[in-house]
């Protein structure tokens, strides 16, 4: 592999971590508000009943004077009533008692209710309290993991950028440049190129660039995306199909013939063969190609991004049944399958040209 491609590949892989750490370390004060906040929550519920029990114990001191203040209208009246002469102001002054004593009887149950009210108060005060201890205690713990957390972070975070220094180092300046424009507009700078596509942005590579992928032995970028492709050859499969070796895979290929054509696929052990069919008249067009140590799509990949894949029932024997041209039913079951467009048909190779093995 390519010096430049084998480091980017790892250099991508460093980056992402990097971003992975970083991310992790800037979410740090927002964990530490969140965690704030629900002490924050605490202490207010017992603020709140403190104030509450305040607020009662104002209100009862106010009842307290009110009655005080209404006791010392009776004794007056009381005193008044002594030195009166007349029936009108004797009644005047028991009317004004009435009424104080009223009020004084109206303070004592508004005291009532404030006490009442307080004992509630205490209990939510206390029990809020307790919750704010226990709250306390297992926030001070979760303070403490996420410090550990983004201590160790920071320290992953220091190694992984000298990784990513020393291997920056070995990269040539313009592939590396190339490299962090991408990476810097796409998140990426480096795409694994599969199955004839680049996996960055889905887009298909043309047969040539894919071929100059898979060879690894130099820097391509993907036309579409301008990601730097590699190739894993553990992970390449042939295109829309799983068949299995020595079983046909058959295609509608535009490209041969006035109105195109089927061409048949097979992947032997340690080889490919492609035959092409007339699609209007089924007459055979090219005779059995094969090429050796390579998979179908790999060995006749333009045919394969030209096709269209189409289905067969039953796959005929290619020597005895179709050694000239496609049997009739064959012929029908396929041209149902697709639309026959004339189209300007590259040059068929004569039938009585077996290419060379």
């Amino acid at each position: 592999m390519h010096s430049d491609l084998e480091k980017l590949i790892e250099l991508e892989k460093v980056d992402r971590e990097i971003s992975r750490l970083r991310q992790e370390v800037g979410t740090l004060p927002g964990r530490m508000a969140v965690i704030e906040q629900k002490l924050n929550a605490s202490k207010a519920k017992v603020e709140t009943a403190r104030a509450k029990i305040k607020a009662g114990d104002a209100n009862k001191r106010k009842y307290e004077a009110d009655i005080q203040a209404q006791q010392q209208k009776i004794s007056k009246y009381r005193d008044q009533s002594l030195e009166v002469k007349t029936n009108e102001q004797y009644r005047a002054l028991m009317d004004e008692i009435g009424f104080a004593e009223k009020a004084i009887r109206e303070a004592e149950d508004k005291i009532l209710e404030v006490m009442v009210d307080a004992e509630a108060q205490e209990r939510a005060a206390k029990a809020a309290e307790v919750e704010l201890k226990a709250e306390t205690a297992e926030i001070e713990k979760e303070k403490a993991e996420a410090r550990a957390i983004t201590a160790k972070d920071e320290a992953e975070l220091k190694e992984w950028n000298a990784k990513r220094d020393a291997l920056r180092g070995g990269i040539s300046e313009n592939v590396l440049q190339q490299y962090e424009r991408v990476s810097k507009h796409r998140g990426s700078g480096v795409a694994e190129a599969r199955d004839h596509k680049c996996t960055g942005c889905q887009v298909m590579l043309r047969p040539q660039v894919y071929n100059e992928v898979r060879s690894n032995e130099m820097v391509v970028q993907c036309s579409s995306c301008q990601r730097i492709l590699f190739y894993d050859p553990s992970k390449d499969k042939p295109v829309e199909t799983d068949e299995h070796a020595g079983e046909q895979v058959w295609f509608y290929v535009p490209r041969y013939g006035e109105r195109g054509s089927f061409v048949v696929f097979v992947n032997g052990k340690a080889s490919s063969s492609r035959r092409v069919f007339d699609a209007d008249s089924g007459l055979l067009l090219r005779r059995r190609e094969v090429v050796r140590n390579q998979t179908f799509d790999q060995a006749f990949a333009e045919d394969v991004q030209a096709g269209q894949l189409v289905k067969v029932q039953h796959p005929p024997n290619l020597d005895r049944d179709a050694s000239e041209h496609l049997p009739s039913h064959l012929l029908f079951q396929l041209q149902n399958q697709v639309e026959l467009t004339p189209v300007q048909a590259e040059p068929s190779a004569p039938v009585n040209s077996e290419a060379p093995q």
